[in-house]
């Protein structure tokens, strides 16, 4: 039971250094600052809502640029590998709801009865409903504390956006005013969660052994 116990907080620990390095703040705040540009922008960028599906994948190549050479390549228990697949397919799971409102709210008749609702509050219930829960979702299963707190920041954000920004514009141009500074904010966390990690973790093969 000791053992098992030991092996369990050893694992927990190198899961939690895992998560240290600030890439998973990076790669979704940059993600949701450019789907919140794409919004805004006049600029036609072909095949843009899309990329955030490759999203996953850029943050696993970055886990072996950056992370790996730091702390070696970490193989998790069938318990924790569960909770990283939970996380991605929460979050393509996410994003084709995204993708698909955005292509129904305006045409779709299934939405036409919710059009009023969805125009009116869309940015309090899209916003805190999906994007704040995708937030906690990714912070609980991946053990990352400031995932949970980006989405206890987010709800206020989104309920400001509500007021603030123009009635008259469509519901995710309104999403896109909270996104932005929301995932800048990611960004710049992100970037000095990185830095505290690559100060804390030098690479390897740059660590001497001996005295």
């Amino acid at each position: 039971m000791s053992d098992s116990f030991d092996l369990d907080s050893i694992e927990r620990r190198a899961y939690l250094i895992y998560n240290e390095d600030g890439l998973l703040d990076l790669i979704t705040g940059f993600m949701m600052a450019f789907i919140g540009y794409y919004v805004l922008s006049t600029v036609d960028i072909p095949f843009a809502p899309f990329l955030a599906i490759f999203g996953p994948a850029v943050w696993a190549s970055l886990k072996k640029a950056v992370t790996e050479p730091r702390i070696g390549q970490v193989k998790f228990g069938p318990g924790r590998r569960s909770r990283q697949q939970k996380v991605i397919m929460a979050f393509a799971v996410t994003v084709n709801v995204l993708l698909v409102l955005s292509f129904f709210v305006d045409t779709g008749p299934v939405f036409g009865p919710w059009r009023t609702t969805l125009s009116t509050y869309g940015v309090i219930l899209v916003g805190s409903g999906v994007v704040s829960l995708i937030l906690f979702t990714i912070g609980h299963f991946n053990e990352v504390s400031r995932f949970k707190q980006y989405a206890a920041i987010s709800v206020p954000m989104f309920v400001v956006g509500h007021f603030l920004t123009d009635p008259g514009l469509d519901l995710f141009q309104r999403l896109a005013y909270a996104l932005i500074p929301l995932g800048l904010l990611m960004m710049a966390y992100g970037l000095v969660t990185l830095w505290r990690f690559v100060r804390k973790y030098p690479k390897l093969e740059d660590v001497e052994i001996g005295g």
